[in-house]
C-alpha cells in the first residue's frame, strides 16, 4: 500500500517543521466494515485531530458514499462520520451522521447516530435517531441501543435494540457466524403513503437469531404483539395478544419456513411451511393448516377481507373449522375445508343456514367427494328444510347427477349439476324440476295475504358464465286457477351486492274471484290476463318494464263491486274519478263492466299509466257495461312508482272522489 511510502517520508523530515501528515491507502478492512480508498490528514498542531475522506464506508450490506470522518485522538476521543447519502437495500438515506465518544469515564463507548430516511416507493422523508451503548469487543460483545425513534408526518416509532453476535468454533480451522436480535416498540404509531398499511399504539417485541450452518443459515424468531391495532390491506387485527413463531433456513438465493405458528385469541392456532425464491419473488411451495379453529374469529379475520363486495361480505357466523391449503410453484395443489355444527347468517336477511356441517376436499393429483348439509336454512325468508348433498370434484370440475332441496312443503330437483373452475371464473349448468310448493304457505313465508293454489314447474337448463345465469325454456306457476310463465330470465351478478335481473311474465286465466277474495279487494268477477315485458330489477327493486294486465274475453260473468270500485279509484289515486249513470245507482253493491285494465310503463321510479282506451286528458280503467254499470277514469299519466306501492299497501286510503251523474 503507498501508506508505507508516505509514512516513511514522514519520519525522514524534520519534525519541527511538520503541520501535518497526509496518509492514503487502497483499502482498510475490518471485521465487519470496509474502507475502499481513504486518504487521511493527521493535523499536528491542532489538538490531535485527524481527517479522513473516502469513497466509500462498506458496514454489512448499507453503503457511505464519500463520508467525511473526523478523528479526534486527543483526551477526549471521539469520531464523527458524515455524508450526503447512505444506501441500504429498499430505503434511501440522506445526510446521515455517525458521532462516536470514547470518553475515559464511561465504561463502554457511545454511538448516536441521526439521519434522514424515507422508503424507496414513498415522497415522505421521516428523522431517524439512535443511541447504542458499544461493547469492548465489538463482535462478540452485545449492542444496547435505547432512545431509537423514527418520526414523520404519518408515524412516531420509539424503539428499543439490543444486537449480540454470537460465534460458534465448530473446528479449529472453521468459526462459524451468527447474530441475535431483540427489538422492542412502544404505543407506535404509522401509516404508508398508499393508506394500506397503519398501526396504532403498536407495543410488542420481536426476537431474532440467526447462525451459520453447513447447509445455510439456520434462523428463527418470535414476534409477540401485546396491544394495539394492525391494518395490513385487506386484513385488520384489532388489540393485541398475538404471538407469531418462526424458524427456518436460507441458503441464497432460497428462504427456507421450516415451520411458522400464528396464534390469534379469537382464531386459534394456525401453521404453515413454504419456500421462497428470492430471484424469482415466489413460493416455490407453500402449506398452510388450521386445526379446530373458531370459525367466526377465521371469517372475520381473514375471509371477510378478501370478499368485501360479493354476498359472503357481510356475515354472521359461529362453529369450528379445519383448514387445509398448498400449493406448487404458485399453484394450488391441495386444500380442504371441514366445518362443524356452524351457524351462517347474512346480516341483510338475504339467506341463512344453522347446523352446517361440510367436508369440501380438493386434490389436483385425485378426484374427491365433497359433502354438505343443515338442519335448517332459508332464502329471502322462504324456510329450507333438513338437506344433505354429495358431489364428485375433479381437478376443476364438480358433479353430481342430483340434488333435491326441499323447500317448505314441496322441493327443487336439481338434475346434471356440472361446474367447473374456467379462466379465473365459475361456470356451471343444471336442469330444475319444482315439486309443487302449496300458495299458503310460500305467502304465509313472505307475509302476504294467504292464496291458494301451487307452485310447480321445469326448468329445461339453467346457465351461469361470466357472472350471468341464464335460464333456457319458459317456467309455468299454477296461481288463482290460472298459469303464470316466466321466460328469458337473465340474472347478472347474482353472488354480488346488487344483482341485476331481466325477465318476461305471462298471465293467463287468472280467476279474478279467487285473487281479489285473497287480497280482501272487493269482488271482481272474470278472468284476468297480462304480460310484464322488458323486466328489470336492480337489486332486486323494478326499475323498468312495459306491463299491462286486463280483463280476458269470454263468455263468463262480469261484475264489480263498489268496494273494489272504490279501490281501483284508490289505486289511480289523485286525478282518478268514478262515474256512475244515475245518481240512485249508488246505491248498489255490484255493477256490471265490459273491461278492467291498467298499463304501466316504468322508467327509473317513474310510470306512465294508461288504461283499456284512452279519453280526452285521461284513460278508462273500468269500462261500464250494462244496468247498472260503472267507469273508472284516470286523469293523471305520470306518476310514482314508490308512490303507486304505498298505495297498493293503504289501498282504502284513497283520495279519490266518486263523480255522479
Amino acid at each position: 500500500m503507498r501508506i508505507w511510502a508516505l509514512v516513511l517520508c514522514a519520519w525522514s523530515l524534520p519534525l519541527a517543521a511538520m503541520t501535518e501528515i497526509s496518509l492514503s491507502a487502497d483499502s482498510i478492512q475490518g471485521g465487519f466494515f470496509q474502507l475502499d480508498q481513504p486518504h487521511a490528514v493527521v493535523k499536528l498542531q491542532r489538538n490531535q485531530q485527524v481527517q479522513v475522506h473516502a469513497k466509500r464506508l462498506q458496514v454489512g450490506s448499507a453503503s457511505i458514499d464519500n463520508p467525511d470522518m473526523m478523528l479526534d485522538i486527543g483526551t477526549h476521543p471521539s469520531l464523527l462520520i458524515t455524508s450526503e447519502q447512505l444506501k441500504m437495500p429498499a430505503y434511501q438515506v440522506r445526510r446521515p451522521r455517525i458521532y462516536l465518544d470514547y470518553a475515559a469515564q464511561r465504561r463502554h463507548p457511545v454511538m448516536r447516530v441521526d439521519a434522514e430516511v424515507k422508503a424507496l416507493q414513498d415522497d415522505v422523508w421521516g428523522k431517524f435517531h439512535v443511541h447504542c451503548q458499544l461493547p469492548s469487543q465489538a463482535s462478540q460483545e452485545t449492542w444496547q441501543c435505547d432512545d431509537g425513534l423514527y418520526q414523520d408526518v404519518r408515524s412516531n416509532i420509539p424503539f428499543h435494540l439490543t444486537v449480540k453476535p454470537t460465534w460458534h468454533a465448530a473446528s479449529e480451522a472453521q468459526v462459524t457466524r451468527g447474530l441475535e436480535m431483540q427489538l422492542a416498540v412502544k404505543e407506535a404509531k404509522f401509516s404508508d403513503a398508499s393508506g394500506l398499511h397503519a398501526g396504532e399504539r403498536l407495543t410488542g417485541v420481536m426476537n431474532l437469531a440467526a447462525h451459520e450452518a453447513s447447509d445455510g443459515w439456520r434462523w428463527q424468531g418470535v414476534f409477540e404483539w401485546q396491544t394495539g391495532e394492525l391494518f395490513w390491506q385487506p386484513f385488520y387485527f384489532a388489540e393485541g395478544n398475538k404471538r407469531f413463531e418462526i424458524r427456518g433456513r436460507y441458503q441464497s438465493p432460497v428462504v427456507d419456513i421450516e415451520q411458522a405458528t400464528l396464534s390469534l385469541p379469537e382464531v386459534g392456532t394456525l401453521q404453515s411451511q413454504s419456500r421462497f425464491n428470492l430471484d424469482t419473488q415466489t413460493f416455490e411451495r407453500l402449506k398452510l393448516q388450521a386445526k379446530a379453529v373458531d370459525f367466526k374469529g377465521l371469517y372475520q379475520a381473514f375471509i371477510q377481507p378478501l370478499l368485501p363486495d360479493s354476498v359472503f361480505g357481510h356475515l354472521n357466523v359461529e362453529g369450528k373449522a379445519d383448514w387445509l391449503f398448498e400449493a406448487k410453484d404458485m399453484h394450488p395443489v391441495k386444500f380442504q375445508l371441514d366445518i362443524a355444527d356452524a351457524s351462517v347468517e347474512d346480516q341483510l336477511g338475504k339467506f341463512g343456514f344453522s347446523h352446517l356441517n361440510a367436508h369440501i376436499p380438493w386434490d389436483y393429483e385425485q378426484p374427491q367427494q365433497i359433502s354438505m348439509g343443515y338442519q335448517s336454512g332459508h332464502v329471502l325468508k322462504i324456510p329450507l328444510g333438513k338437506t344433505q348433498w354429495q358431489a364428485d370434484v375433479d381437478r376443476f370440475s364438480i358433479t353430481t347427477p342430483q340434488l333435491s332441496l326441499p323447500v317448505l312443503d314441496g322441493a327443487l330437483i336439481f338434475e346434471d349439476v356440472s361446474a367447473a373452475w374456467v379462466q379465473q371464473s365459475m361456470v356451471w349448468h343444471l336442469k330444475m324440476d319444482m315439486q309443487p310448493i302449496g300458495m299458503a304457505s310460500f305467502s304465509q313465508a313472505l307475509g302476504w295475504p294467504a292464496m291458494r293454489g301451487q307452485i310447480n314447474g321445469q326448468i329445461p337448463l339453467v346457465t351461469y358464465a361470466n357472472h350471468v345465469l341464464r335460464m333456457q325454456g319458459e317456467m309455468y306457476f299454477s296461481l288463482f286457477k290460472g298459469q303464470v310463465g316466466l321466460s328469458e330470465l337473465v340474472v347478472d351478478d347474482p353472488l354480488g351486492n346488487v344483482p341485476r335481473l331481466h325477465a318476461n311474465l305471462r298471465m293467463r286465466e287468472i280467476d279474478m274471484g279467487e285473487m281479489t277474495r285473497t287480497f280482501n279487494f272487493g269482488s271482481i268477477t272474470g278472468k284476468l290476463e297480462g304480460d310484464i315485458q322488458h323486466l328489470r330489477l336492480q337489486n332486486w327493486k323494478p326499475v323498468y318494464m312495459d306491463a299491462h294486465v286486463q280483463t280476458a274475453e269470454g263468455p263468463f260473468e262480469k261484475k264489480v263491486s263498489q268496494r273494489a270500485v272504490e279501490n281501483i279509484t284508490a289505486l289511480g289515486g289523485e286525478g282518478t274519478a268514478a262515474a256512475l249513470q244515475r245518481t240512485f245507482l249508488r246505491f248498489f253493491k255490484e255493477f256490471g263492466y265490459e273491461k278492467i285494465g291498467l298499463r304501466c310503463e316504468l322508467r327509473g321510479d317513474i310510470c306512465k299509466m294508461s288504461g283499456v282506451e284512452p279519453i280526452a286528458g285521461g284513460f278508462v280503467i273500468v269500462k261500464g257495461e250494462g244496468i247498472p254499470s260503472v267507469n273508472v277514469n284516470g286523469y293523471t299519466e305520470y306518476v310514482s312508482w314508490k308512490d303507486m306501492l304505498a298505495r297498493m299497501r293503504r289501498i282504502t286510503d284513497s283520495n279519490s272522489k266518486m263523480i255522479v251523474k
